[in-house]
């Protein structure tokens, strides 16, 4: 505010954020200036479960769509390809945010609902389980990030 004038961001950009990536955003912009394809998504189906704050859900799948994946409704899901390397990778993606308002133990069974449910849809599909913090970490570090397994 002082300058009065846009000054050079790159003095202000994140270098490490708290999730230990590096240079998010000093990665975005020079893929963008090497013209480089900035989507890391592309090849994989998400399909969204559990309780998500509707405002929120719609956050992270157009963030999903902007990185070059695709999402999918229920009545969506491609036959179950076990086996075929071609086939588009679906990931099941649930809710981690603990639930406001409720005793630690209600907590930790909501969270342990809301991974079974996503347990159960991924087992019919063929699909893989993430949490949404998974999403948010990978277009954080501008690539994707390791999947941990429960």
């Amino acid at each position: 505010m002082k300058e009065r004038r846009p000054l050079n961001e790159e003095a202000y950009e994140i270098s490490l954020d708290n999730y230990g990536c590096i240079d998010g955003p000093k990665s975005g912009w020079l893929r963008v200036l090497s013209n480089a394809p900035k989507l890391f998504f592309i090849g994989l189906s998400f399909y969204f479960t559990g309780d998500f704050p509707s405002a929120y859900e719609e956050d992270l799948q157009d963030l999903v769509i902007a990185a070059g994946g695709t999402i999918l409704e229920k009545d969506e899901f491609p036959a179950p390809s076990f086996n075929d390397q071609t086939a588009p990778k679906v990931l099941v993606v649930y809710n981690l945010d603990s639930p406001g308002g409720c005793k630690v133990g209600e907590e930790v069974l909501i969270l342990w609902q809301r991974l079974n449910e996503a347990e159960g849809i991924a087992a019919k599909v063929g699909a893989q389980v993430i949490g949404h913090t998974w999403l948010v970490e990978s277009i954080a570090a501008g690539n994707l990030q390791p999947f941990v397994s429960c």
